[in-house]
């Protein structure tokens, strides 16, 4: 098939399930070659065949566990190895246990600084080098959240500060190469970010939804957590701009705002 991204190499972190998957799957119909990283094997192989099902080119799986250092460098320097055009790295993987600090785990704060910050910058850094020795243009996506604006973010909201952090840095460094940095910043999508939750917390987030006359589950709850496909959408339009213009910081939510304290 030929697309806009046809003859690039693209990395989705994440992509077992919800926005990762649905990025894949949109970049995939825009002809990029993709390798997809995940926990999962099964449902990693589940996306590949959706990207194939829409018309893209052979996906490749690589399950991994994000929150070991090594891993997700070796895939970058692989794929750059094997392909031409390292052309985007999507850090879109990420964990979210939502507790506050005090009845918190110190095992579940560091599982997410492993995979939401640690991972991501490891992959990040690795990209970079590649992307150099390719010489051609490149792009850093990470996937941020809209509790790093929250007036109380809890250990999630802190590991996303991180990553809009991260990203103006990174910008900064890399204003002389044709390597672009954007931070997309989703409010409330459908994803398997609960499937940690405890019973009390999802207590907790269907007494949100009441509070703004949405039953959890329920008719409208679509304007409270939305359809990822809206994400992937961003994705790839920011992906076929030219490479003279970025695009920083883009916070995308549903019509009926998540709490924000």
């Amino acid at each position: 098939m030929t697309g806009s991204l046809e003859g690039k190499a693209v990395i989705v972190t994440g992509a077992s399930s919800g926005i990762g998957r649905a990025i894949a799957v949109e970049l995939g119909k825009a002809g990029a070659e993709l390798w997809l990283v995940g926990r999962n094997q099964s449902e990693l192989d589940a996306t590949a065949q959706m990207i194939g099902d829409a018309g893209g080119p052979d996906a490749h799986t690589a399950p991994m566990d994000l929150r070991e250092r090594g891993p997700l460098a070796a895939l970058v320097e692989k794929v750059a190895g094997q392909h031409p055009h390292l052309f985007a790295l999507i850090n879109n993987a990420g964990v979210m246990y939502p507790e506050p600090i005090l009845s918190g785990s110190v095992d579940r704060w560091q599982a997410m600084l492993d995979i939401n910050v640690m991972a991501m910058l490891e992959g990040c850094k690795s990209a970079v080098e590649a992307m150099r020795a390719h010489a051609k243009p490149g792009h850093l996506i990470n996937v941020g959240s809209v509790q790093a604006r929250f007036e109380v973010p809890g250990v999630y909201g802190i590991s996303k500060q991180a990553v809009e952090a991260i990203g103006v840095s990174l910008r900064e460094e890399l204003e002389q190469d044709d390597i672009r940095v954007c931070t997309i910043i989703p409010g409330g999508f459908e994803t398997q970010l609960a499937r940690g939750f405890r019973q009390e917390e999802l207590a907790h987030v269907a007494s949100s939804f009441e509070s703004r006359g949405v039953a959890f589950g329920g008719d409208g709850a679509h304007r409270l957590v939305s359809d990822p496909q809206h994400i992937a959408n961003i994705v790839r339009y920011v992906l076929e701009q030219p490479i003279d213009i970025n695009f920083q910081e883009i916070l995308i939510r549903p019509p009926v705002s998540t709490k924000a304290s």
